[in-house]
């Protein structure tokens, strides 16, 4: 049986490999130790400009423009006595801006908390955490509440949590 081998090409050498894997791993140790101290508590980040494409005399909802980025984690492991911590600043010109909390496992009628922003502003949204467990932390635009059909925001947001 023949073993079909293609050369790939040496994008860095190995040196220059190993000083960037110790680098992120530094990093990711330093953000693990200053999170569990309560130093920098952020898990997540949004910097989004959002509007959705509405048509029709009902206003139907075709879509979204979207512009801007997200990173983090949205499911994450919070410890009974923390505090969940949504930091937001938002341009809301119509809709809500929508956060919402909630256990991934072992749900209950009742354990969704959420809040929508509909007006400008600069604020934190907290959460009690009563239970140890994995929670789900979501950020997003909804038509639920706000003035006018659809919506169109600008805004950004961090979360995490305090203890």
């Amino acid at each position: 049986m023949a073993v079909l081998s293609i050369p790939l090409p040496q994008v860095v050498n190995s040196g220059l490999a190993r000083v960037i894997g110790v680098g992120v791993t530094a990093a990711l140790i330093l953000w693990a130790a200053a999170y569990a101290a309560g130093v920098f508590p952020w898990i997540g980040y949004a910097w989004l400009s959002r509007s959705s494409i509405d048509v029709g005399p009902g206003h139907f909802i075709i879509g979204e423009d979207r512009a801007g980025s997200a990173f983090g984690f949205s499911n994450f492991v919070f410890f009974k006595g923390q505090t969940i911590v949504v930091s937001y600043d938002a341009e809301i010109r119509r809709g809500c801006l929508a956060m919402h909390v909630w256990p991934l496992f072992n749900r209950t009628p009742g354990d969704h908390v959420s809040q929508c922003v509909t007006t400008r502003g600069k604020k934190e949204w907290t959460v009690p955490v009563t239970t140890t467990g994995v929670y789900v932390i979501s950020v997003n635009s909804s038509l639920i509440k706000g003035t006018g059909p659809g919506w169109d925001m600008d805004y950004t947001a961090w979360w995490g949590a305090k203890w």
